[in-house]
């Protein structure tokens, strides 16, 4: 009896070491994870973000409680499939490689699954009630909705933000799916709720998220020109124009919208001569360039001509107002 109760003790005391070291390296990378987001090569990012993510994996065993863990674990999943797996797809997208565009999306959609798991989950940790998030979730947009009051203090907002970010990117890339599709309104109300409590979170991500949303479609099919540049214009000036996502997502959405060829032009050739404006998101600004060059190749495809050829009698017919991919939600630098 005594070697069975020695025993049971020193298994307690490995189990209780294992999580104080477990715990110590959370607050550890939690310290560390703004390094990354310097990062002034994206490729370097790219190979070193699935190590991290495997580690949190682990770490999210050892401690599943573990709020901050959770929430980092999620923003990482998302900021790599936006700025790494949907960069390639959409590099494969202008290489015509249809195997390669699914290869990424799969992926991409992947990750966004796996995120909205974790967002779910870690909801349910900070607000279990009448069977969390899930249950909410399942009871519709109403309940969701609901649920979503019981966050009420600005350090839940990353949690909502995330969550809706996972919805809304796998939404993007399955736009087909009319179960995907259904999430949208749940996404969009993530949206409100972190806008509610907390406006700068993650360099005005919320005013990003709901800019891309308003310019989802052309007006004719429901898109909101007015709203989507009011929200597209209070991000980057509260950024003073150096979160350069932001620029090429007003010209890549907003801009496409309403078929302002100018604006597109001007705002991917301001993020493409900038040099080092925000040390500390480098790494998104790194990846903001490398869109923004493939974009401004693509503004024929976008775009009617400039002006009608001289001596002709009449210029071409400009290019129907395009929809934007839909539901967009706005990029973040990739989280260690």
């Amino acid at each position: 009896m005594k070697g069975l109760l020695a025993a049971t003790v020193l298994v307690g005391q490995v189990g209780c070491m294992e999580r104080l070291a477990a715990n110590s390296t959370v607050r550890i990378m939690g310290r560390a994870s703004p390094a990354v987001q310097t990062f002034a090569d994206p490729y370097l990012a790219e190979e070193a973000i699935p190590y991290s993510i495997a580690q949190s994996e682990g770490l999210a065993l050892v401690l599943p409680d573990s709020v901050p863990l959770r929430v980092n674990l999620l923003r990482t999943y998302g900021s790599y499939g936006y700025g790494f797996l949907e960069e390639r797809m959409e590099q494969a997208e202008v290489d015509d490689d249809e195997a390669r565009i699914e290869h990424y999306r799969t992926r991409a959609s992947l990750a966004y699954q796996r995120a909205r798991e974790i967002g779910f989950d870690t909801m349910t940790l900070e607000e279990d009630g009448n069977g969390g998030a899930r249950a909410a979730y399942r009871g519709g947009i109403d309940a969701w909705r609901s649920y979503l009051q019981r966050f009420d203090d600005d350090e839940q907002t990353g949690i909502l933000f995330w969550t809706g970010y996972a919805l809304a990117r796998y939404i993007n890339l399955n736009k087909d799916n009319p179960d995907a599709l259904a999430d949208l309104p749940f996404a969009i109300a993530c949206f409100e709720r972190a806008m509610q409590l907390d406006p700068s979170y993650n360099n005005y991500a919320p005013h990003a998220a709901m800019a891309g949303y308003y310019a989802r479609a052309s007006e004719s099919l429901g898109g909101q020109p007015a709203e989507a540049r009011r929200e597209f214009e209070a991000a980057i000036n509260a950024t003073n124009r150096h979160f350069l996502t932001y620029l090429v997502m007003e010209a890549r959405f907003y801009a496409v919208m309403v078929q302002d060829r100018a604006l597109y032009r001007s705002l991917l050739e301001e993020v493409i001569n900038a040099g080092d404006v925000m040390p500390e998101q480098r790494l998104a600004n790194q990846i903001a360039k490398r869109r923004a060059r493939r974009y401004l190749a693509q503004i024929d495809d976008l775009f009617g001509p400039e002006e009608p050829a001289s001596g002709s009698s009449g210029g071409e017919a400009a290019a129907p107002a395009a929809e934007s991919s839909g539901g967009e939600a706005p990029a973040a630098a990739p989280a260690n």
